[in-house]
């Protein structure tokens, strides 16, 4: 349980990250693509977390 919460937080903080590296970048193909990536791996953290809380 412990482990699925730190796989959690990281995977938000990466997310963050992505978003934010994200919103900085000029070219539109490589803002779309971190943004997307990010995106995804929200889903994963989601399932995580929602196991966790079970």
């Amino acid at each position: 349980m412990m482990m699925d919460l730190m796989i959690v937080i990281l995977l938000l903080a990466f997310i963050n990250i992505l978003v934010t590296w994200g919103r900085l970048q000029k070219r539109k193909w490589l803002r779309v693509l971190l943004i997307s990536i990010a995106i995804i791996l929200v889903f994963p953290a989601l399932i995580f977390g929602l196991r966790a809380i079970m």
